[in-house]
């Protein structure tokens, strides 16, 4: 991104670590930081005030995020300065941009306009466009520091008993998978999670044997909920000839996986 104003080049690019979220309620505050220089005959001590909007620029549709807001005017300086721009973004927004994000790179849009102040000859003005490209390892990070996704995160109790740290540590590995976009292998590790809450429930034989529904008692029940989760995440593991290997796993798919594997997990607290 590049103002020519009379004699003089302002150039603006993406800082090495481009953004960073501040949590509210309902409304988080993203900031934006770029590089920006100047070359050319500069005058001394000119000041540029710069303003914009930012949309999101992601597989093929693009969508108006809000106002660019600047706190303070920049000089041109050929040795060149770090500024920020701040943007409001909603609960909605954020949502919004990890369900259009689907697991690869989100893609920003900055509009500027740069304004010359104090000029001889009214105020010049000059607009332009840049790209922005956040890595989803990026945006993941970012994400965190709302201490939210775009599931439900269930603590699960630190343990001693080896196959449910196992099973916790499998989970964290599900919800890193989710965000690099690769839903099925999620699922297979929301799956394994599950193993020591079969083992502990001894689910195998507490749905041996059912009575009919209205009949079952509450334990019965919960191990029929645990082996029927356990029997449809196998589908993400194998590929069984005219069953499973037709099975597709959305975002959603794996979320619900994940949440549900680690509900049951953290019930385990109160069991020996």
């Amino acid at each position: 991104m590049a103002f020519q104003f009379d004699g003089y080049l302002l150039s603006i690019k993406p800082a090495r670590h481009v953004l960073t979220l501040i949590p509210g309620w309902g409304v988080h505050r993203l900031t934006l930081f770029f590089e920006a220089a100047g070359t050319g005959d500069i005058p001394e001590g000119q000041a540029h005030q710069l303003s914009g909007e930012l949309w999101v620029n992601d597989m093929g549709n693009s969508g108006w995020l809000g106002p660019l807001m600047q706190r303070w005017p920049m000089e041109a300086n050929p040795e060149g300065r770090n500024i920020s721009f701040d943007v409001m973004l909603t609960d909605a927004q954020i949502l919004g941009l990890e369900k259009a994000r689907k697991g690869p790179e989100l893609e920003l849009r900055v509009d500027l306009t740069a304004v010359q102040l104090g000029a001889i000859a009214g105020w010049p003005a000059r607009t332009d466009q840049l790209t922005v490209r956040i890595s989803h390892e990026e945006w993941a990070k970012t994400l965190a520091q709302l201490d939210a996704g775009a599931f439900v995160d269930v603590l699960v109790p630190v343990t001693e008993v080896e196959n449910r740290a196992t099973a916790a540590r499998r989970l964290r590995e599900a919800k890193s998978l989710i965000g690099a976009g690769r839903f099925e292998e999620a699922v297979g590790k929301a799956r394994l999670a599950l193993d020591a809450v079969r083992e502990a429930c001894d689910t195998v034989n507490v749905v041996r044997n059912l009575p009919s529904a209205q009949q079952r008692s509450q334990e019965q029940r919960w191990g029929m909920l645990i082996q029927s989760a356990y029997q449809l995440f196998s589908g993400a593991q194998h590929d069984d000839s005219g069953t499973t290997e037709h099975f597709t796993w959305s975002r959603a798919d794996a979320i619900a996986a994940v949440a549900t594997a680690a509900g049951l997990l953290a019930r385990l607290e109160d069991l020996p």
